[in-house]
């Protein structure tokens, strides 16, 4: 290995050491420049929190999160003694939930020339859009900070709040905090025969109180009458069973219409 070469990579190892980001699971590669001079360049721009050196399809963050949280749910049924008059039921098992992980990251570009965090803000928000005109669901994504639990943990990016807070004399927007959701999607299928439930998954929709299969089929597709394809989707035997908290996965309107 050339000396210099060498010691590029020794020094941008140690700028890049610990740094948590997100990486799309459907990695294009793309962005990022070769050769000895860029992997320093790289390197320390990713260090001081620029993450100049970022591909399009990865997002290292300026400042590592302070905490993180990781929530998991199941759905149950717990029968009502007094509706049948007999004996206490033992409670139904009805699914897991999906994995969900929130965190605040903080975005500070005050330092800089010319110094504007809208770029990584642009990325997070790319990423929840359709990737083409055909509609086809935006990337997943995989947590990548150290954790073993989220070794294999993969998911769509559900919510983002955006709080700009310090800006240029021009406005350009210098630190923000972004709250980030991402909802674990391991199970959600693309392409090929709605029959065989392998459909193009939109989006999961989180049952709230008063709400039915109907109305969330109203609400999200338009449609009180494509319920029938969410609970095919979701392997609903009983639509009255659905309860608060309940994640449901969402088939395009297209798909709903050829199951209903």
């Amino acid at each position: 290995m050339d000396l210099a070469a060498g010691a590029a990579g020794t020094v941008a190892g140690l700028l890049l050491h610990g740094k948590a980001k997100l990486v799309r699971t459907d990695k294009q590669g793309g962005g990022g420049g070769g050769g000895l001079g860029a992997a320093v360049l790289n390197a320390a721009a990713s260090a001081v929190g620029l993450g100049a050196g970022d591909d399009d399809d990865e997002m290292t963050f300026m400042f590592n999160p302070t905490e993180y949280h990781i929530s998991q749910g199941v759905n149950f049924n717990s029968p009502d003694r007094r509706a049948t008059g007999g004996p206490a039921l033992l409670a139904e098992y009805l699914g897991t939930r999906s994995m969900t992980v929130t965190m605040q990251l903080f975005f500070d570009d005050f330092a800089s020339a010319k110094g504007d965090v809208t770029p990584k803000i642009s990325k997070l928000l790319k990423w929840q859009q359709p990737q083409n005109e055909d509609g086809k669901p935006p990337p997943l994504v995989k947590f990548q900070w150290g954790n073993k639990q989220l070794e294999n943990f993969k998911g769509m990016i559900t919510e983002l709040g955006i709080n700009y807070t310090v800006f240029a004399k021009d406005g350009t927007p210098l630190q923000a905090k972004v709250d980030l959701t991402i909802v674990g999607a391991d199970d959600v299928k693309k392409g090929g025969n709605p029959t065989s439930h392998a459909i193009d998954m939109r989006r999961v929709h989180t049952v709230v109180e008063g709400e039915t299969i109907a109305s969330v089929a109203f609400d999200e597709l338009g449609d009180p009458n494509y319920w029938r394809a969410i609970a095919d989707v979701n392997d609903i035997d009983d639509p009255l069973r659905v309860r608060p908290g309940a994640a449901l996965v969402i088939p395009s309107a297209a798909d709903a219409a050829r199951m209903a």
